[in-house]
């Protein structure tokens, strides 16, 4: 009865449709028949239940085993498991009564004695080249051999064979190999905080994990922030605990300081995972006691902001994350890993990209990098209703984007009046002390009275001038 019920909703389903579908048991015999079938034959399906569906099988007068041996697989189904086959089905004696015939794809499952074959005839297109999907099976099978070499770090911005994405692969396995402090540089919009969850889990799983928004942050804040897990250290001296940092390089001072305290009263106990933004410059701060050799490797390897003694603690690991369009030859793949992430959380039914698509998507240069991509993916599987994504489907400001086309300068307001009146007080004044202060020579020599000019010097703020 379990059988039967779960097989129901399945026969519903393949009933409904309109290719014709039938199944070929262990025996040879026909096991099951939609109802397309009967519509394409033009004989109830029960009729042909139980009656040998086998290529050169012995046949009876009946015209039905006429039906169901012309409805067998071909001969290799057993070796290659699929088969084509163009099928075209007659009543012996009944030349009037004429079936169209229709390709028919077998596909074998089981294996031996207990091996089952199903059949599905309608009309296929699968044997002339498609540009889209020959581009889009390459591009699957570049992700898929990505995802078994990397399946340790499989994060959407890691994705991609460039060399940016191999260093950056490398830094992230290494990172999570060892349980130590790490930095994480990164411009904004490339899920910096997916790459220190990831680094926790490969290094700490199970380990608890305080998050802190660090510009937010005051002393007091941050104490509040680490209780848990500050608590959880206190509970054994073998505890271990790991707090992500995010805007370490826009955290307050006197936070930065207080988290130091907490590194240090923890003993190596409290690892520290920091993203700082790698549009600020190098470090500017100054440590107590020169280093020379200490302050060069800082100065080439921390953003501005960053204190120097929480820089000791951050001077290991650092792992950068580069711009997307920085990686333009990984868009393809990285945009492929999304849409499939994207598909499988169920926002829409769009499998493969279009050429002018990834081609849009390639020029484009993604200010706001990885989030932007994955905010364009999602809003282009929503408004596609089909399965091919393309480019009237990217938002605007990517299928319009030209970068050849020269950008127009800005140009700058001008206050006419304003340029005017300086003009007119500069010669003003220069007539004055060319005239050695005498207002009746400037008049003469700026062809106006001496009593507008007198005005004029008043409006000037010179009224007082000798």
């Amino acid at each position: 009865m379990a059988n039967s019920t779960k097989i129901r909703p399945l026969g519903r389903l393949i009933d409904k449709a309109n290719s014709p579908f039938w199944v070929i048991g262990p025996d040879g015999r026909l096991v099951f028949l939609s109802a397309a079938v009967g519509d394409w034959l033009t004989v109830e399906p029960e009729s042909l239940i139980g009656r040998r569906c086998q290529a050169g099988s012995s046949i009876t007068d009946d015209p039905l085993d006429f039906l169901a041996a012309s409805l067998a697989a071909p001969p290799g189904i057993l070796k290659s498991g699929t088969a084509s086959l163009l099928i075209q089905p007659t009543f012996p004696g009944a030349k009037s009564r004429r079936i169209a015939a229709l390709d028919t794809r077998f596909v074998r499952l089981g294996q031996g004695d207990e091996a089952i074959t199903l059949a599905v005839a309608g009309s296929f297109e699968d044997h002339l080249a498609d540009p889209v999907i020959d581009a889009a099976v390459v591009l699957r099978r570049q992700l898929d051999s990505w995802r078994r070499r990397h399946e340790t770090i499989a994060q959407g911005v890691s994705v991609g064979n460039s060399r940016l994405a191999q260093r950056l692969g490398k830094q992230i396995r290494l990172a999570g190999s060892v349980r130590s402090d790490v930095l994480i540089v990164s411009p904004p919009g490339c899920f910096a905080e997916s790459i220190a969850a990831s680094v926790h889990q490969c290094s700490a799983a199970g380990e608890p994990i305080a998050t802190i928004d660090g510009p937010l942050m005051d002393a007091e804040l941050l104490d509040a922030s680490l209780a848990a897990v500050i608590a959880h250290l206190a509970d054994s001296e073998r505890s271990t605990a790991t707090a992500i940092l995010k805007g370490i390089d826009q955290t307050p001072l006197e936070a930065q300081l207080r988290l130091v305290e907490h590194l240090r009263e923890s003993t190596h106990r409290l690892r520290l995972i920091a993203i700082a933004n790698d549009s600020a410059v190098v470090s500017s701060c100054a440590d107590t006691e020169p280093n020379p050799e200490l302050d060069v490797f800082l100065e080439a390897s921390l953003p501005v902001g960053i204190t120097p003694p929480l820089a000791d603690h951050l001077c290991g690991l650092t792992i950068r994350l580069n711009p997307l369009a920085d990686r333009v030859a990984d868009v393809p793949m990285i945009a492929t890993a999304m849409l499939d992430r994207r598909r499988a959380g169920g926002d829409g039914l769009a499998d493969r990209f279009a050429r002018a698509a990834l081609d849009a998507m390639v020029i484009y240069p993604w200010p706001d990098n990885f989030r932007e991509l994955d905010q364009a993916i999602r809003q282009a599987m929503r408004s596609c209703p089909g399965q091919v994504i393309g480019l009237e489907h990217l938002p605007l400001a990517i299928r319009s984007y030209r970068p050849n086309e020269s950008v127009p300068k800005q140009q700058q307001t001008i206050d006419l009046d304003q340029v005017v009146a300086q003009f007119e007080s500069d010669l003003i004044r220069e007539a004055l002390e060319s005239s050695a202060g005498n207002r009746a020579e400037a008049a003469r020599k700026l062809n106006i009275s001496r009593a507008r000019l007198l005005r004029k010097l008043e409006s000037i703020g010179a009224g007082d001038s000798p």
